[in-house]
Formats: structure tokens, C-alpha cells, sequence
């Protein structure tokens, strides 16, 4: 018997039966029910812990670290995390010493193309039990759908989520925890590239044409993208930050060569088990202050950012409340803080200020600025108002 499904069955021998619904065309980690908990469909998970993104992770990044001259431990080391224990099973690092070590792996590595690198060396097989029930899905199609059912399994910093309709495939990423601009940027690279090559991998018309929509701006190598061919990348492509994959002519429901239905019971039933040891979200305060300051273009919603995170826009503003913060009031800060920014460095225009910040008239950025400031956006640009 083959040793992985051994040990996939001794963790779940106590399964019970799944059932694919084939009528529910979307799919996100949001649509889970965990049996026997108080956590109802839909609602977040909360636990006493932090958020872990498992350290096995990191791992993959060990020959490319080699190359540019560091090593794994060394990077561990300059970002003060116990290098000692990269290779523990249940290790995993929470959002602030991920951050961490993806600032210091720029700055011992000196090279932008790093989470381009380490989305190649992503395989199916590097999601432990998660990995090992997407390989034994029937399809692609089914394949995505558990993915995003447990994608939390895989990091928390992201949420995923599945649509289809008819032969069109819609994978959607947005963060949601709170992370650096930097973290944010270089994570967008990882699950693009990823997703790209394990997909790839498995379809059978490996040429199919489709788009992947980045809301970052382009980075210094955003010629490497042109290696994710048929792959057509756009940058810049969204307000907020997300990644957006796009499929038209994916081959969703041929079969896959390793399709084993009881093997998926068995695993999923370990997914399960496994989500009831995560906690979903940090701060919620901090998440928002991410959003608002990553919006391009446009002013969020509470109601946005809320469906974003799966919940009632009134849940948010009740996890806000309890950090005794306000959407309102921390709207209004990051707005102005982003406006005094922009007016300070003097490279825009007024007028395209506020339309960056989402405001549809001059004249009401003008009032609202002048309102938390005392004085006009050109009188603060040219030092008047200090």
C-alpha cells in the first residue's frame, strides 16, 4: 500500500463521508462548517493563538538562498528567529516574523525576484495533508473547490476564493492579516507563480491562454513574468490588493491521473481537524489601516472590506469597536495621512491627489483637508500651514 495513503488513513480512520456539491459554483475558505464546534458557516475562526505560517515553507527557499550567497540559518539568525528549529514538523511563524525575515532576505540576498523564486519551487506535494488530498481529487474543478475550503492550512495571510461558471475558472487571493507593503508585494509574486506552475501541471492542454490580474505595480523584474507563458500578467490591476487568475479554457473536469475518492475523505477529514488548531484573524484594526493605505483610486467601504473577509460589515465594525477603534475615524487618519504624503513630496497635482485617494471632486478633498488640518492642500504643500 502506498505510504502516504497509509498514513493519510491512520490520521483519519474515523472519517466520515464527503460529498462534493456540483450546484455550488463558488467556493472560499468561508464556506466551511466545521462539525462538533461552535463556529458556525461563514463566521471567522478564533483561537487562543496567533495566525502560523508553517516553517516548512521556508525550506524551499534554501538552494536559492545558497546561490546568492546566504544560507537558511543566516536568515533565520538576522531576523532573531531560532534557526535551530526551521526544520520542527508544527513549526511555523506568525505575520509580524514573517515580515521579518522577508525584509532581511531582500537585504542579505540584494535581489527583487525573490518571491518569483519562491513560487517556482512550490509543488502540490509541499502542502503536507492538504497537498496530498488536492492530488487525489477527480478534477481540477474539485481540486480548487478544497483548496479554498482550507486554504488557511496553507497560509493565513491570505484568503482564497473559487468561482466558476460554465468552462470560466475565477481564482481571487486578498490578504487578510496585516503585513508590510513589502510583505504584501513579494507574497503577491509567490501565489501567482505558484498557482500558475502547480495548475499548469496538471492541465491537459498546458497552452490554454488565460490572465492573471496583480495589484501590485510592476516589479524591477516583471520581465521573468513573460516565463509564466501562455500566462498573460497585468500589473497594477486592481484598487485594492488582491490577485486575480482568470480561465476561459481550462480543462476543469478531466480527470486526474491520481484520483482517489476515499483518499480525499480521509484527508479532508485531517483538514478539519486541523483548522480547529488555527486562528483566523490578528488585529482587525491594523488589517483595515492595510487596506485603506493600499486602495488606489478609490475609498474603501466598511461593506467592502467586510465581504472581503467573508463577514457582515456590522461583525467588523464589532471586532473594531473592541480594539476601541472605528472605520470612520481610522478612514479619515489614513486618508489624511496618505494626502499630507503625496502634497509633502509634490510630484502631483492637487487634483490628482484627490482623485488618488478617491475622492470624485477637488473641492471636497479640499474641504475634508482643510478640516482635519486647518489649513488648504496648497497652503500645507508650500509650508504655510506649519
Amino acid at each position: 500500500m502506498d505510504g502516504l495513503l497509509l498514513v493519510a488513513i491512520l490520521l483519519g480512520v474515523l472519517a466520515q463521508g464527503l460529498s462534493f456539491s456540483d450546484s455550488a459554483l463558488s467556493f472560499s475558505d468561508n464556506d466551511l462548517s466545521l462539525p462538533h464546534s461552535p463556529i458556525s458557516q461563514g463566521q471567522p475562526l478564533k483561537a487562543a493563538i496567533s495566525p502560523h505560517v508553517p516553517a516548512r515553507y521556508f525550506l524551499l527557499l534554501g538552494d536559492y538562498l545558497k546561490s546568492a550567497g546566504t544560507s537558511l540559518n543566516e536568515l533565520f539568525d538576522a531576523a532573531g528567529i531560532a534557526s535551530d528549529r526551521i526544520n520542527e514538523t508544527d513549526f511555523g511563524l506568525n505575520t509580524q516574523q514573517v515580515d521579518r525575515l522577508l525584509a532581511e532576505a531582500l537585504r542579505l540576498t540584494g535581489r527583487s525576484d525573490i518571491g518569483f523564486e519562491w513560487g517556482r519551487r512550490f509543488k502540490l506535494n509541499s502542502h503536507d495533508i492538504l497537498g496530498y488530498a488536492m492530488l487525489s481529487c477527480p478534477n481540477i474543478d474539485q481540486l480548487l473547490r478544497l483548496c479554498s475550503r482550507y486554504y488557511r492550512l496553507l497560509t493565513p495571510m491570505f484568503r482564497m476564493q473559487y468561482q466558476r461558471t460554465g468552462n470560466r475558472a475565477e481564482i481571487i487571493y486578498r490578504p487578510a492579516l496585516p503585513m508590510s507593503p513589502g510583505t504584501l508585494d513579494l507574497l503577491q509574486e509567490v501565489i501567482t507563480v505558484s498557482t500558475h506552475l502547480q495548475c499548469k501541471s496538471l492541465l491537459q492542454h498546458s497552452s490554454s491562454v488565460y490572465d492573471i490580474y496583480m495589484s501590485m505595480e510592476a516589479p524591477p523584474h516583471a520581465a521573468r513574468y513573460r516565463e509564466l507563458a501562455p500566462a498573460r500578467v497585468h500589473f497594477g490591476a486592481s484598487s485594492l490588493p488582491e490577485v486575480r487568475m482568470v480561465a476561459e479554457t481550462w480543462s476543469l473536469d478531466a480527470p486526474l491521473p491520481m484520483a482517489d475518492k476515499h483518499a480525499v475523505r480521509v484527508a479532508e477529514e485531517r483538514c478539519r481537524a486541523l483548522l480547529l488548531r488555527h486562528s483566523e484573524q490578528g488585529n482587525w484594526t491594523e488589517w483595515v489601516v492595510m487596506m485603506l493605505n493600499e486602495a488606489e483610486d478609490c475609498q474603501p467601504t466598511l461593506e467592502e472590506l467586510a465581504r472581503i473577509l467573508g463577514i457582515s460589515s456590522r461583525t467588523l465594525d464589532r471586532y473594531l469597536k473592541k480594539e476601541e477603534s472605528s472605520f470612520r475615524d481610522l478612514a479619515i487618519q489614513v486618508r489624511n495621512s496618505r494626502a499630507s504624503k503625496l502634497l509633502l513630496e509634490g510630484t502631483l497635482p492637487i487634483s490628482q491627489i484627490a482623485y488618488r485617494l478617491g475622492f470624485t471632486d477637488v473641492a471636497n478633498f479640499c474641504r475634508a483637508f482643510r478640516q482635519a488640518n486647518g489649513v488648504s492642500p496648497s497652503d500645507f504643500r508650500s509650508g504655510k500651514g506649519s
